[in-house]
């Protein structure tokens, strides 16, 4: 899947020979953002704010041994887990909170916070579910416009740092809750990117590869694995107002370094989402999206988006639940 991912990039990134034309890039007009679940994908003029807000909400459903389904009980059988502790489903809601502010033309400043609820449903009924909620981490970011052309083209250099505002020691009673039900990473981490965007009359297109480097280790001795992303999408605009988007990305994401310190030897063989090495995930993903830019009267300005993905490949570090499909909900304005 990274081949693959490489060589979707590459087309990408020579196309603008073929469908540039001779307008510089706009972001006022529907397919003028990537589609709402990438981050820091467009940049604005000097002076210039824009405020957002995105929901997600990702299911997760049954259990994967890597690649492969596999049952509560023949997780228990082949590898000694409690059955009653084994994950049976995951929700996962976000909310994340945005502004952008353009000091320059050659520099946009971000940030963004995020509000998290876990929910996670046990194999056991007499367990319950398991709960998490609370602020996230904090991410700042600059965007540097490293080139843009006249024929609809331009490429920008993100570089972003999450402070470790999230609890990592979220618990259900006396025990400490699982890798994924944590509220943040712990460590400060640092994000780099380099984004690409392009249009033509009716089209825009884009790529965006990046990922998330670990610095250090947190205060509960581990730390959360490096991830890779790429993503490759394209979009029509239908009116002045509406366009569609179409997302391809692939992600992948190691095991934990280390081990989270609250955990005991006993919960670490008992539940999968208490083990480093059933973390972390190679996946492959569609995304379908929808963009609506008013023009005109009292809410011209404002954006609207929704995008639902869902994995096309998928392979998990040990056994883990199998990601369903995610949806974001976002609105932007920018004056």
């Amino acid at each position: 899947m990274k081949k693959t991912s490489l060589f979707f990039l590459t087309i990408l990134l020579n196309a603008p020979f073929s469908f540039a034309h001779d307008e510089p890039w706009s972001a006022a007009r529907p397919d003028g953002h990537a589609p709402i679940s990438v981050m820091g994908d467009h940049m604005h003029t000097m002076g210039e704010w824009m405020v957002s807000y995105r929901f997600m909400t990702m299911e997760m459903e049954g259990l994967l041994d890597g690649s492969n389904d596999i049952s509560a009980s023949d997780a228990n059988t082949t590898y000694g887990y409690n059955k009653m502790m084994l994950p049976k489903s995951m929700t996962m809601d976000m909310h994340m909170f945005g502004a952008m502010h353009a000091i320059s033309d050659k520099w946009t400043l971000m940030c963004m916070l995020h509000y998290l609820d876990n929910e996670m449903t046990m194999q056991g009924s007499s367990m319950g579910k398991m709960e998490s909620n609370g602020i996230g981490d904090l991410k700042i970011a600059g965007l540097y416009d490293l080139a843009r052309w006249d024929s609809g083209r331009r490429i920008h250099l993100n570089i972003g740092l999450s402070l470790p505002t999230g609890s990592i020691d979220e618990k259900s009673g006396n025990n400490t809750l699982g890798y994924g039900m944590q509220l943040g990473s712990g460590t400060w981490d640092f994000h780099p990117a380099v984004t690409y965007l392009a249009q033509t009359e009716n089209y825009s297109y884009g790529a965006q590869l990046g990922g998330i480097l670990r610095i250090g280790e947190n205060d509960q001795d581990y730390s959360l694995g490096n991830k890779l992303e790429a993503g490759l999408w394209g979009a029509r605009k239908i009116t002045d107002s509406l366009s569609a988007s179409a997302k391809l990305d692939y992600s992948n994401q190691g095991e934990v370094d280390g081990a989270h310190k609250g955990f005991t030897t006993m919960q670490k063989n008992m539940s999968p989402g208490n083990q480093a090495t059933s973390q972390g995930r190679d996946i492959t993903a569609l995304g379908l999206g929808l963009n609506y830019y008013f023009q005109d009267g009292g809410l011209k300005g404002h954006r609207l988006a929704a995008e639902w993905e869902t994995p096309l490949d998928q392979k998990v570090n040990g056994v883990q639940l199998e990601l369903d499909s995610t949806w974001t909900l976002g609105w932007q304005y920018a004056w």
